[in-house]
């Protein structure tokens, strides 16, 4: 029998956390288990009601609490405390549906693979029972070129995914300068291998939570292009074609977001980058890095410090 350790990711989260955990309680299958909850520095007692709400649980439960150092540092801190094969991450928020994980280990078994992903929904935040519904098991199957749909954008996040520890371990787990661990953490892992792609919904996530990474657009697509820069300039073995892709998707994302967010001018120093881009082979990392001006306010390419975790702000 193998075993999964649950990695669930807390910062302000009282407000999901009963239902978090039920959904947690309520995963099928014939593995073992131990729970790790991880505070990041929560203010608002997150870390007291995870113990009130798993009290009781037979299997284990570990509460691991930290400074607000952001999801990347929280997760590989429960990724340390792993000790059994696999790893189910969760972000706080989010709620597993039913039988997720052992569909998820099934995709990895089947396809030979030490990781497997789905898709996500969402839930009403004022449904009473967002998980009161069948969930009938999706297909899966091998994913051809996980690295190249995740240069392409991010369908996903860390709550659909299931990853053995030797697989996180060998991908250096979270990239920690970013805050978020979602698109980055999906390079990392498949750019040292393949994975399983389960067709269908693993984890729901709320149509509204206030502070939520994904719903802080500068900050988001800043750390996307980030990514994409980090995988192209420290990635070894990478393959021209991804670093091509990688550094075009990079370009484009600039440009768009300074076209959608007030930039009337067409021959902007953005858009003659990504001209370049298209027009040749070669890669030229400072023109991504430069990219990350589309995203801030001032047009500098240095990360806000505002957009640090608290604890980081401190330091900087």
């Amino acid at each position: 029998m193998t075993g999964v350790s649950f990695i669930v990711t807390v910062f302000n989260k009282t407000a999901f956390l009963p239902r978090v955990a039920a959904a947690l309680a309520r995963q099928t299958g014939a593995f073992a288990r131990e729970f790790i909850f991880v505070d990041d520095g929560s203010s608002d007692g997150s870390a007291e009601l995870v113990a009130r709400l798993t009290e009781g649980w037979r299997d284990p439960v570990l509460i691991l609490r930290q400074p607000n150092r952001g999801a990347s540092a929280a997760t590989n801190a429960g990724a340390a405390r792993a000790s059994l094969p696999w790893l189910k991450l969760v972000d706080g928020d989010d709620l597993l549906v039913p039988g997720a994980t052992s569909v998820l280990l099934a995709a990895a078994a089947a396809t030979g693979t030490a990781l497997a992903w789905g898709d996500l929904g969402s839930y009403d935040v004022d449904d009473p029972d967002p998980l009161g519904r069948d969930f009938p098991p999706p297909p899966f199957a091998a994913e051809s070129d996980g690295l190249a749909r995740f240069i392409r954008g991010c369908p996903a996040n860390s709550s659909s995914i299931l990853v053995t520890a030797e697989r996180y371990r060998a991908a250096g787990g979270c990239d920690e300068r970013l805050v978020s661990p979602d698109q980055a953490l999906f390079l990392r892992l498949f750019a040292v291998g393949s994975g399983a792609h389960v067709e269908g919904k693993v984890a729901l996530i709320p149509d509204r939570a206030p502070g939520r990474l994904s719903q802080q657009e500068r900050r988001s697509r800043y750390e996307s292009v980030l990514a994409l820069y980090y995988l192209v300039t420290e990635t070894p073995g990478l393959s021209a074609a991804h670093a091509r892709f990688a550094y075009r998707r990079a370009l484009s994302r600039a440009w768009r977001f300074q076209r959608a967010h007030g930039g009337r001018l067409l021959f902007t120093g953005h858009f003659l980058r990504l001209l370049r881009s298209r027009l040749g082979d070669a890669v030229d990392p400072a023109a991504m890095y430069r990219a990350l001006g589309a995203f801030t306010e001032d047009g500098s390419t240095e990360r806000p410090k505002q957009w640090l975790p608290g604890a980081l702000r401190a330091e900087a």
